[in-house]
């Protein structure tokens, strides 16, 4: 529909954005929720400080990544006996001052300086949410070379890594990486790489079972954090411009990247752009009792926890290799993510049989509300800094 507004904004919520500008220069002292009894050793974590401000009661319990991931983490180091001191990742102007056994770091601000403060036989993990920083970089510029070949549009990279993380890998114990092998592989050149998945909090809609499947065969779902080109959307939008099939686009949109793309945005009456949807608002509800499908042509992830989120409610996923997430008969991998391959991709999933969409919606929810779930996080990354921990402890 020609003249339709194009949704164009950076800041998701404002309140959130302040809430965590404050946080950034936040530290938590002696987090010790989850002991049992006095704990023996100390660990500092640099992640985010934000998610674990609120009194638990009335912490996040939607978005799991990255806020659950911030409040399971110090959960299973007191567990394993470790009274937590907690700083953000980007926080520049914080140095330790007191005696650590464990410091687990994420990102290239501040593990260096951190680091370098603490004892030599402080055990060292560094927590990865996505694949090996230099890779996600060539990907992500590669997508923007494309671009270029593709549009004459250069645009800005907002998803680069802009701090490298090569001092923090190499002077790591151990890495703990979101995602599956292919993730891990990334980081081949370490020793003592873990890959865990990714995960949703529990999922009680059931609005999944009684939706109509075979209305939903043409609409399919772009439910993404940011990140344009990153996440494919310019692809999607060539690719499903002038078909049948609809796309629901719930994302940010650049400014520069809403005007290359206003054509697509605003004339063809198959492309709906919503902006940013929240998780497990009435609207997300709406578009997943719409769609079939959600669709990810992504070029670099840990694992999404959006697409994750939309398994959990029935969506089918039509995915890169790149986002991270082994298919198995629930869901349709993209061979490459060229625009012929991603319409022609949706094109036969909008003609799939019925019996197969199905069986498809409820293996979907079965893996995420299980295999993705919150209490397998839990475990997994507890089993992974435990296991760390006492292999070092033992040397």
């Amino acid at each position: 529909m020609s003249g339709r507004k194009i949704l164009v904004g950076t800041v998701i919520d404002p309140l959130m954005r302040r809430l965590t500008g404050l946080a950034a220069s936040r530290v938590i002292r002696n987090y010790d929720e989850f002991c049992d009894g006095k704990p023996a050793r100390r660990a500092l974590l640099s992640y985010l400080v934000l998610p674990l401000l609120p009194p638990r009661a009335l912490r996040d319990r939607v978005k799991f990544s990255n806020r659950g991931i911030a409040q399971e983490i110090p959960r299973v180091l007191n567990e394993l006996g470790y009274s937590v001191d907690i700083v953000n990742f980007d926080n520049r102007s914080w140095l330790p001052d007191r005696h650590y056994d464990l410091f687990i770091g994420h990102g290239g601000i501040n593990f260096e300086p951190i680091s370098q403060r603490l004892p030599a036989s402080a055990i060292r993990i560094y927590f990865a949410t996505g694949i090996y920083w230099w890779e996600w970089n060539a990907n992500n510029n590669r997508r923007a070379e494309e671009m270029v070949s593709r549009r004459g549009v250069t645009l800005s990279s907002y998803r680069a890594v802009e701090h490298e993380e090569e001092y923090a890998l190499n002077n790591s114990d151990g890495i703990i990486c979101l995602g599956n092998k292919a993730a891990v592989q990334t980081y081949a050149r370490f020793p003592q790489v873990i890959g865990i998945n990714n995960a949703v909090f529990p999922v009680d809609w059931d609005g999944w079972r009684g939706k109509d499947l075979e209305g939903g065969r043409k609409h399919f779902l772009f439910f993404s954090g940011p990140g344009n080109v990153h996440k494919g959307l310019d692809l999607l939008l060539e690719a499903f411009a002038g078909t049948d099939l609809h796309l629901h686009v719930c994302q940010h949109l650049e400014p520069d990247f809403a005007d290359a793309y206003r054509q697509e945005l605003t004339v063809h009456s198959n492309i709906h752009v919503y902006g940013f949807i929240p998780m497990r608002s009435q609207k997300f509800t709406d578009l997943a009792t719409q769609c079939d499908w959600v669709i990810s042509p992504t070029c670099a992830e840990g694992q999404p926890g959006a697409v994750l989120e939309c398994m959990a409610h029935g969506l089918i996923p039509i995915l890169s290799k790149e986002a991270n997430i082994d298919i198995g008969t629930w869901g349709i991998p993209l061979p490459d993510c060229r625009i012929d391959t991603l319409r022609l991709t949706g094109l036969r999933a909008s003609v799939m049989e019925m019996e197969s969409i199905h069986r498809m919606t409820a293996e979907v929810v079965d893996v995420a509300r299980n295999q993705y779930s919150a209490v397998n996080f839990y475990k997994n990354i507890r089993k992974a800094v435990g296991g760390l921990t006492l292999s070092f402890q033992r040397q």
